[in-house]
């Protein structure tokens, strides 16, 4: 129960900051509201040091993906205390930990698997009220029809980028199709309820980010599923809808559009340029947009050195490749078919999840600060490992003792 209180509280930090809490005012229940919840993952973070301190667990190590990435994190705290903007920078390095630490709380105790499924249905229930209350913004633009690059919050909670929007409704496209194509009973029919506005609002965002997460997952599903005749259909599906928002709508049946980075190689030079000054260690939490006049980076690479230098980054990137190495090494696509029940649908969302948060690392700064594809990445490498854990890695043990006796 503690550790869903304690997601629910690092959840509670998003889309708000230290700029929130410039703009409280007595007279303003919202304002103190929106400003007093930016400190709630660094209230999960505070319980989680207790926790670990009063159960003892063994702090985190780099034997495993969770571990690198709380190293990854630590190095850009240590840093954010050299940083010119130093307060700052710690406040969004603790922001950054709270998940992180409370993730390996989760996977350090008896039940994570159980445990684990909860926090990520917390992150399907935000994903589905962002998606659902976009709904009218998205039904108002039409399908390929003139683009906006940002959608309002719900509760006056802000806005977010096409991109945001596009990655919360593929998470809900995604959790329902699985959920569609694996579960056994009419249960499974329910899914077409999320699944439907979801696609559209897809579509109609015209990401490509997201489109080309979408192309991942469908890719991953058909090394998952094997040979069935879904694919007859499935697959021509994809590719039209592809082609259809990416290409004609998005390019304008332009290729050199399609391709485009729209701007962002122009950040990444100067954000190179503010990394040469300070290549190995960095600049602190928050370096991007305090030395790039609030420009987002929108790559995990280039965001994780001006953060943490090159220690850093390489610490960051070992995460990913540790996941990714369980994941082949393993033959995890083949491994999934194994598992039954909840334990194989949350499986493959962790795989999907993974493989879609990757391919976006390169046009996103994926899991490099505090955001919500940290939330939805971190519990799908935990997810994946230890099931590798208690399923691959300590059976073949258990094998190998059998045999020797």
């Amino acid at each position: 129960m503690l550790a869903v209180v304690c997601w629910f509280l690092v959840w509670g930090g998003m889309y708000t900051g230290l700029y929130n809490v410039r703009e409280m005012t007595s007279n303003d229940p919202m304002s103190l509201f929106q400003g007093v919840r930016a400190f709630f993952p660094l209230l999960a973070l505070y319980i989680c040091i207790v926790w670990i301190f009063l159960t003892r667990i063994k702090w985190p190590t780099i034997s495993n993906p969770v571990g690198l990435f709380f190293y990854y994190g630590l190095i850009g705290l240590l840093v954010s205390f050299l940083s010119p903007f130093m307060g700052t920078s710690l406040f969004w390095a603790g922001l950054f930990m709270a998940p992180i630490l409370l993730t390996w709380i989760i996977i350090s105790n008896e039940d994570s698997l159980r445990v684990l499924r909860k926090l990520m249905v917390i992150n399907y229930i935000v994903a589905g009220f962002i998606a659902f209350s976009l709904i009218p913004q998205a039904l108002g633009r039409g399908l390929g029809g003139g683009q906006s690059s940002y959608y309002d919050l719900p509760m006056g909670l802000g806005f977010v980028t096409k991109n945001g929007v596009g990655r919360f409704v593929l998470i809900l496209v995604l959790i329902s199709f699985i959920r569609i194509m694996f579960l056994q009973t009419l249960r499974r029919y329910v899914w077409i309820i999320p699944f439907i506005p979801a696609m559209y609002i897809l579509l109609q965002t015209q990401s490509r980010t997201s489109l080309l997460g979408f192309v991942v997952a469908a890719v991953f599903v058909i090394l998952i599923m094997d040979l069935r005749w879904e694919f007859v259909m499935i697959g021509p599906a994809v590719a039209y809808l592809v082609y259809l928002a990416g290409y004609k709508w998005r390019a304008q049946a332009n290729v050199t559009q399609l391709f485009g980075l729209t701007g962002r190689e122009m950040t990444w030079i100067e954000a190179i340029a503010r990394i040469k000054e300070s290549p190995f260690f960095g600049w602190g939490f928050h370096a991007d947009r305090l030395l790039l006049n609030f420009q987002h980076i929108h790559n995990s690479y280039i965001h994780a050195m001006i953060h943490s230098g090159i220690i850093g980054t390489v610490v960051f990137i070992a995460a990913l490749i540790s996941i990714w190495r369980v994941i082949i090494r393993k033959e995890f696509f083949l491994k999934v078919r194994e598992a039954s029940g909840d334990e194989k649908i949350y499986l493959i969302d962790s795989l999907l999840l993974i493989g879609v948060l990757t391919s976006r690392s390169f046009f996103e700064s994926t899991a490099a600060f505090y955001g919500v594809d940290l939330l939805f990445l971190i519990l799908a490498v935990a997810y994946v490992f230890k099931w590798a854990e208690i399923n691959v890695f300590n059976k073949k043990e258990t094998d190998k003792d059998v045999s020797v006796s």
